[in-house]
């Protein structure tokens, strides 16, 4: 009856024994196996992964600017005077002596001032603050000013005085405002302005501010301030295009017109 007893747990822990080595064995598979799948799945969502950031970056990178910079390449900046003339809404030009033609757009920070014919009075002593709906009307029309133009757009349109027809010749220039035309040399100090078969006489003085850009002095790429002796000699040899600030008959700024 004892051994009996002791076959029967001798057989029992045997088969516990083999029951846990089983187990073991089943768990260690299971283990293995999840291992290999969940390192499969890892694999192909990092290839998945690099694959899509690998698209997005290659669609960013060969994605082309807007073309807007690279348009501006053939435009102009520069100081002209001329007519004025309306080509489409915000879009102008200006024609100078020489019948050269340049266009320009204005933008919301384009300073408009007139002098009588864009808006304003041609005898005040003042340029007015004019609208781009009183620009474009006038510009239909046509009418002298100095544009200063960069990168195509317009800073400044200033109408010019003496194309306001206000009645004032040109003379000796006791009157103020802003005038254009072919600089000329009377005597030192004194110069004078021809337009149109007309002459003003200014002066100048030791505060007179005179820009070149490549006829009184520097070149045509930038603004150059000059000396009275530049602007002497630059007169003298004539067909030099000017924009004068005139108070009182003297110049407060000369500057040379962009050619």
């Amino acid at each position: 009856m004892l051994r009996t007893h002791r076959r029967k747990s001798v057989l029992a822990a045997a088969a516990l024994v083999a029951t846990t080595m089983l187990l073991t064995a089943c768990q260690g598979g299971d283990t293995e196996d999840s291992g290999k799948s969940t390192g499969a799945t890892a694999s192909d969502s990092a290839a998945k992964g690099k694959s899509d950031d690998g698209g997005s970056g290659t669609g960013a990178g060969s994605e082309s600017p807007s073309g807007e910079r690279g348009s501006k390449s053939g435009v102009v900046s520069g100081k002209w005077v001329g007519t004025v003339s309306y080509l489409a809404p915000g879009k102008y030009t200006v024609t100078d002596a020489n019948d050269a033609e340049q266009a320009f757009f204005t933008s919301e920070d384009t300073d408009i001032e007139g002098a009588g014919k864009i808006c304003g009075d041609a005898n005040g002593q003042a340029a007015t603050p004019c609208t781009e709906e009183e620009l474009e009307a006038a510009a239909k029309k046509g009418f002298g000013a100095t544009v200063d133009v960069k990168d195509g757009v317009a800073v400044s349109i200033i109408e010019d005085h003496s194309d306001s027809g206000g009645g004032n010749g040109m003379g000796e220039g006791e009157r103020s405002g802003l005038f254009s035309g072919t600089l000329g040399y009377m005597a030192p100090g004194k110069y004078s302005l021809s337009r149109d078969g007309d002459e003003r006489a200014f002066f100048t003085a030791t505060d007179t501010v005179i820009n070149g850009a490549g006829w009184i002095c520097g070149d045509a790429e930038t603004v150059t301030p000059c000396t009275e002796e530049d602007l002497e000699a630059a007169a003298k040899k004539g067909s030099v295009a000017v924009v004068v600030q005139v108070e009182d008959g003297v110049a407060v700024t000369i500057d040379e017109e962009h050619n």
